[in-house]
């Protein structure tokens, strides 16, 4: 009797044991099932070449291969259409899994614009490399009669001058214009009082002379609206070609009144250059 109840507690005890082997190796044998389904093993999709094409073009391409795309950069690339995939993540023709991203890098779909350094005082080397530094290139040099020589003074954009500051896009040539010593040209100073900055700066260019120096009236400093109420030579003087002519600004209209051998310079004045 007691080897009977022995046998069947083995029995009893074989029976569990088979039952949970079994059971183990059917929960192993789901969970590797739905593993593969969850990851689509085995299934790999081929990687179309988006590269140059358009963002609407490569959502069309990859949503047939049952794949999506992911911007992850954006560059400028002054050789390539604007707005079009420069680089994709995985290459062309890679094999990747059915719903998984394309991550690519994207030509800007504007030219960044670039701020025009202020080169002006500087040599034409200094100044060329400055602009490059910033996005810029140099097409040509333009040498004019000037106090000091090798130093640029002024800068082109497509033929006009342009001040410091100026947007420009990104990859664009400019031509600097640079000092190579006073000229034996006789010139006559043109008036320049009454004119705002800009327009004042351009009379000057263009009368083969050279901006100079800025001074702002203490009461009204620096503005948008201020104008020339005195300037340096005089208006009708002769002098010669690249001669340096200097500049006092006010916004007070009282000024211009003024005889200019009356006017007074502050010691502690703003001064800038052109």
């Amino acid at each position: 009797m007691k080897n009977f109840q022995k046998k069947s507690i083995i029995l009893f005890i074989i029976k569990n044991i088979l039952a949970a082997i079994v059971l183990v190796t059917i929960l192993i044998w789901i969970t590797f099932r739905a593993i593969d389904k969850y990851t689509e093993h085995g299934v790999a999709e081929k990687v179309p070449d988006l590269r140059g094409a358009y963002m609407e073009e490569a959502e069309i391409l990859l949503a047939a291969q049952g794949l999506y795309p992911k911007v992850i950069d954006s560059v400028f690339m002054r050789d390539k259409k604007l707005g079009t995939i420069v680089e994709q993540i995985p290459q062309p023709n890679a094999t990747i899994k059915h719903n998984r991203p394309v991550y690519l890098i994207i030509n800007s779909r504007e030219v960044r614009q670039i701020a025009l350094p202020a080169v002006n005082d500087f040599s034409s080397r200094q100044a060329s490399s400055m602009l490059k530094a910033g996005g810029l290139n140099v097409d040509s040099i333009e040498y004019v009669p000037s106090e000091y020589k090798d130093l640029v003074i002024d800068v082109k954009y497509r033929g006009e001058s342009i001040p410091a500051g100026t947007k420009i896009p990104e990859g664009e040539s400019v031509t600097l214009v640079v000092g190579q010593g006073r000229g034996t040209e006789k010139i006559i100073v043109p008036k320049l009082k009454g004119l705002m900055m800009e327009d004042a700066r351009m009379e000057i260019v263009a009368s083969s002379l050279i901006p100079g120096a800025m001074h702002y009236d203490e009461k009204t400093g620096a503005n948008e609206d201020y104008f020339v109420y005195r300037q340096e030579p005089m208006e009708g003087n002769i002098v010669s070609s690249g001669t340096t002519v200097n500049l006092w600004f006010t916004t007070d209209t009282l000024l211009l009144k003024q005889n200019e051998h009356q006017g007074t310079y502050i010691n502690n004045q703003d001064e800038e250059f052109f």
